[in-house]
């Protein structure tokens, strides 16, 4: 089996996600599939994929005591047979491994006071930060063209 190319989901061995593959009624919506993780009482995450993008799914035996060697994994055919079986069904526990450059869908639930609440701001898409590959800020400044 090869990994390379792909990242873990959830990121940090050994944690584990909450998996479950999904699609719309619409024959043409797409499969995705969702993990979860609850990483404290105040703070939940939930990441989404395209199911193609996602290359293999391991489900330890157990979730105490993870071991790579210790478990079941899917990819290919088998991968495609358990999403298919599970699709908008079951949950099950286990680790995902996605192509590196899939696009994903991060949500965030945050408990928090209504004082941080109002200093918390997501990165917004013109932000240096989220786009420092960007050379060519937006607007004009102090009267340059």
């Amino acid at each position: 089996m090869a990994l390379s190319g792909t990242v873990s989901i959830p990121p940090r061995f050994p944690e584990l996600a909450t998996i479950t593959f999904e699609k719309g009624d619409a024959v043409a919506d797409p499969a995705y599939v969702v993990a979860s993780q609850q990483l404290s009482p105040k703070l939940a995450v939930k990441r989404s994929f395209y199911a193609m993008d996602v290359k293999c799914l391991f489900v330890p035996n157990s979730t105490a005591d993870v071991d790579l060697e210790d478990g079941e994994w899917f990819e290919g055919e088998k991968l495609a047979q358990k999403a298919y079986a599970m699709m908008n069904k079951e949950k099950l526990i286990g680790i995902l491994y996605v192509r590196e450059q899939a696009q994903s869908l991060l949500e965030m639930e945050a408990g928090m006071t209504a004082a941080e609440s109002a200093e918390f701001y997501p990165p917004l898409p013109e932000d240096r930060s989220v786009n420092h590959y960007n050379m060519e800020p937006s607007g004009v400044s102090a009267g340059c063209h």
